[in-house]
């Protein structure tokens, strides 16, 4: 009798452990955190500096790499187009990042994209998700990074953004519509 209560307890922890969400949170000041481009941060911990993707969004490259190739390919943009919408929302997402403000970083330790960043969300201090917050003002568009039953929410900010011409909608609308995949109210 002894063994099957042990048994039942030990399975019933076993069950929420691993129903739980590792997600790691650090909180960080703005110094601790450096913009690579409009979706990725350099986040220094650990002793060391980690890549992080923000999550559920994909914002215009600013570097010549693999995926700003693909982007020219895709959109018929022209290299010098391309790298100032991804010059433009790099230089917003650092404008976000207001110096003497503190951040929370919401991550998972174990879960990288296929360019080794970590997954992460980075909140603001009113708890206001930066990746949204990029979606709102129109400089990112959204990437849902798990598929859904639904529509991911950033998808409605990000049309609500195209139809107020709001960051790049506003600044380069066909050349934005034409990088977004033409996921947008035109």
């Amino acid at each position: 009798m002894f063994s099957k209560i042990r048994f039942q307890l030990t399975t019933l922890m076993l069950f929420l452990v691993s129903s739980q969400s590792f997600s790691n949170e650090l909180l960080l000041s703005a110094d601790k955190i450096a913009v690579e481009d409009g979706d990725t941060l350099l986040i220094t911990f650990d002793d060391a500096v980690k890549r992080v993707q923000l999550l559920d969004i994909d914002a215009p490259e600013n570097t010549e790499n693999a995926k700003f190739k693909v982007d020219m390919q895709c959109t018929g943009l022209d290299h010098d187009t391309l790298y100032a919408m991804g010059t433009i929302a790099a230089d917003y997402l650092a404008k976000l990042l207001a110096k003497g403000h503190s951040y929370k970083l919401i991550y998972q330790a174990e879960r990288h994209d296929r360019y080794g960043r970590l997954l992460g969300e980075l909140m603001d201090q009113a708890g206001v998700s930066i990746s949204k917050k990029m979606i709102v003002d129109g400089y990112a568009i959204a990437n849902p990074s798990q598929k859904l039953d639904a529509p991911h929410p950033y998808e409605a900010l990000q049309l609500q953004a195209a139809e107020k011409k709001m960051g790049l909608w506003g600044l380069l609308p066909k050349q934005t519509y034409l990088w977004s995949g033409g996921v947008s109210a035109q």
